[in-house]
């Protein structure tokens, strides 16, 4: 059924593995797609399957966290930016366990340079980078 299901949707069967407790097929499922697929899933989507891969796979669930927080910021949704700092503060942690320090910082570039002007979100965010 699995097999199956990998052909078809990837919202779907990200959703279906993490209902299911597949961590090594989940892994590699969230691990393949571009950073701008995976902006693209839903939150209700993402959301569980980065917490459930945090502990053992903290490099992927912090490209998951990452995306999470860019899809907030992308889609200018300021009501959120509250969810998009958590997203990013979880991001960091999973790059820091992951000892990806270079991808945080270009995390932490790229979120400066593309988002600059959203003065509802970047004082946050700045602290959460000061954050040591």
């Amino acid at each position: 059924a699995l097999g199956a299901a990998e052909k078809g949707n990837l919202s779907s069967f990200i959703g279906l593995l993490t209902e299911t407790k597949e961590l090594d097929r989940l892994v590699r499922c969230l691990g393949e797609p571009s950073d701008v697929v995976l902006e693209s899933l839903s939150h209700y989507t993402l959301e569980p399957a980065a917490d459930f891969i945090a502990e053992m796979h903290p490099e992927v669930a912090a490209r998951v966290f990452r995306a999470l927080g860019m899809r907030i910021l992308n889609a200018k949704k300021s009501k959120y930016y509250h969810d998009a700092l958590q997203h990013f503060e979880d991001a960091k942690d999973c790059y820091a366990r992951a000892h990806k320090d270079q991808e945080w910082d270009a995390v932490v570039a790229e979120v400066r340079r593309a988002h600059y002007r959203k003065v509802g979100f970047m004082p946050g965010f700045e602290g959460l980078v000061g954050v040591v």
